[in-house]
């Protein structure tokens, strides 16, 4: 439970829902974590909007977590138009009623997993120190030299961040997925091909540190055990205060 607490953040839930992480500047949408202790057991409750991941336990020996979709408007259903049922079939707005009930069901089975994963990577004794030394020195593959990884570097640090967002959980990231997060603004032709070379040697750098696979025959790639493991031990050092380190050591 304070893994979840500290470690899921309410924003996210989106990205476990397969939607957008970054929230509009006019955003309306309630946010929040909720912790309750009952008699039954212990509940949290992420909310975002309509929508919201529980995780609680059953007198402390049955674990559950379940998905909330209140109004489901916000999700895509690949069926015709309600006005001609043996039409062309297209992705729209998810209905409220029966119909749909086999997509919100994909949708919220996918929000448990990607929730568990999330949790999962958190649940590991192995040392910050073995963590971070693993990255810490240059390494050699396919004959190429990549440098280490500043575990202390701002832009390491936002790469880190832009490759463990929940959307990218299911179908991985691409190239052009990271443009977005980490240059939002490309003004010209030119410049979009800068950011993707970039872009591309940051890739490289990930995968020779082995914290990226290549997803075959496709442009995407997902995190690797070891990437999961050093983005949780990295950001939960990050978040922490000396207090909390110091606690937990004794």
């Amino acid at each position: 439970m304070h893994t979840a607490i500290q470690a899921v953040k309410p924003d996210m839930i989106g990205t476990f829902l397969g939607r957008e992480h970054k929230l509009p500047p006019n955003n309306t949408e309630e946010i929040g974590n909720d912790f309750q202790t009952r008699i039954q057991g212990t509940r949290i409750k992420h909310r975002r909007g309509p929508c919201s991941i529980k995780m609680y336990d059953k007198a402390g020996s049955v674990l559950r977590v379940e998905t909330t979709i209140a109004n489901p408007s916000g999700f895509k259903v690949f069926r015709p138009l309600s006005t001609d049922p043996s039409g062309q079939l297209a992705w729209l707005p998810m209905r409220k009623g029966i119909a749909d009930m086999h997509r919100r069901a994909q949708v919220s089975q996918r929000a448990n997993d990607n929730y568990l994963d999330a949790l999962s990577k958190v649940d590991d004794a192995t040392p910050l120190s073995v963590v971070f030394d693993e990255v810490g020195h240059a390494v050699v593959r396919d004959g190429h030299r990549s440098r280490a990884i500043r575990i202390g570097d701002r832009d390491d640090i936002a790469l880190l961040k832009a490759i463990c967002r929940g959307e990218f959980a299911t179908n991985g990231m691409r190239n052009r997925d990271l443009q977005r997060l980490l240059h939002p603004v490309c003004s010209t032709r030119e410049v979009r091909r800068k950011v993707s070379a970039k872009i591309g040697r940051r890739l490289r750098l990930l995968r020779a540190h082995g914290l990226i696979r290549k997803v075959q025959k496709s442009h995407r790639y997902t995190m690797t055990e070891k990437g999961h493991l050093l983005a949780a031990a990295l950001f939960a050092a990050r978040d922490a205060t000396t207090k909390q380190l110091l606690r937990d050591a004794a």
